[in-house]
């Protein structure tokens, strides 16, 4: 049975994921359309999915069994069309592979190192775990909401019934970590500190790969190819995190230390998204795979912390002011403002609750 249990997280944390990118990066050009794009684009679409559901449930104070049946139903409908209608991306992501040997044998040596750096970086999450002060609070609300069924409505330090926690309703990581729970059968502590410190770790180096295909392009001239530099833009992310310990508050302490954590997820994960998002946004030509990356990576801030409120809009804005003065026309700018508005909303709905 707990291989059944543990089999079914894996495929929810893991291949789920994966194909759920499919969606967005169809539509995106080919230097977007990789395999790793795919997978952390499959995490937002989870997330943006799960917040735009899980809110309006929990200010209703409806039970967490009705959340998990409306939103599994929605995820699974969203991974039938996914792979119907990814396909062809699937068959290019297999003929990409296929062309890993065409590649330097310097260059799959350096793509090899920046891996295994990776999975111990992984491994050594998993089994030297560190138990953070505020698992007082995530993991405490994840297995009081699957154990009473109810979200945000008992105190995570003594488990009484109290008025429903408007700080942290808008913000649902935790209600998402109990709905793996409830799926597959594994405590949220063991959800938390073994499955997802290590995957949403993968996660954050997916983005950076990204970062790293945007700032060394491929080039079919010799002299102009960039994206031979391209793992040693990875090896140095994966040393900067392995060695960022220097206090206990930087990114890449929060990354090793506290992934599944929402304030973690946002440091490690989210912002770099967006910043990615900024990279292709101020490019010339703008796809529609991008755009929805983009508002699930904005709706994605909101929910793994309530700070997004301001940060995000904020630092979009500032964005699409340089975006405006850089291509000289406003249409781009007001597409970005018009993505912020659902992170608008609620924080209009969280200043009216509170």
């Amino acid at each position: 049975m707990g291989i059944l249990n543990w089999g079914i997280l894996a495929f929810l944390v893991l291949p789920a994921p994966f194909l759920l990118g499919l969606i967005p990066v169809k539509y995106m050009n080919s230097l977007q359309r990789t395999p790793a794009m795919a997978y952390a684009c499959g995490w937002f679409v989870s997330f943006f999915v799960f917040e735009l559901t899980a809110v309006p449930f929990i200010l209703l104070e409806k039970s967490f069994s009705v959340l998990v049946a409306v939103y599994t139903g929605l995820l699974g409908g969203l991974l039938l069309y996914s792979i119907w209608s990814g396909r062809r991306v699937l068959a290019e992501f297999a003929g990409r592979i296929k062309n890993i040997r065409r590649m330097p044998f310097y260059v799959i040596l350096g793509w090899l190192v920046v891996f295994l750096l990776i999975v111990g970086q992984m491994l050594y999450a998993v089994l030297y775990e560190y138990y953070d002060g505020d698992d007082a609070y995530y993991i405490a609300t994840a297995v009081l909401t699957d154990t009473f069924d109810t979200m945000y409505l008992r105190d995570a330090y003594t488990g009484y019934i109290y008025g429903l926690d408007v700080r942290h309703a808008f913000s649902p990581t935790p209600i998402y970590q109990a709905w793996l729970s409830r799926l597959s059968g594994i405590a949220p502590a063991a959800v938390a500190h073994t499955a997802l410190a290590a995957v949403w770790l993968l996660l954050m180096y997916c983005i950076y790969a990204q970062i790293g295909n945007r700032l060394f392009p491929f080039s079919k001239s010799p002299q102009r190819d960039k994206s031979r530099y391209r793992p040693v833009f990875m090896l140095l992310i994966c040393l900067w995190f392995a060695f960022g310990n220097i206090s206990l508050y930087t990114a890449e302490t929060f990354a090793m230390t506290r992934t599944w954590q929402g304030k973690g997820l946002m440091a490690g994960t989210v912002l770099p998204a967006l910043f990615l998002c900024l990279f292709y946004l101020a490019g010339d030509r703008i796809h529609r795979g991008t755009w929805m990356l983009f508002v699930c990576v904005v709706v994605s801030a909101v929910f793994a912390t309530s700070i997004s409120f301001m940060l995000v809009p904020t630092v979009v804005g500032v964005a699409a002011v340089l975006i405006a003065i850089q291509k000289k026309r406003l249409r781009t700018s007001l597409y970005m403002c018009l993505c912020c508005v659902p992170c608008l909303l609620l924080g209009g709905c969280y200043l009216l609750m509170r």
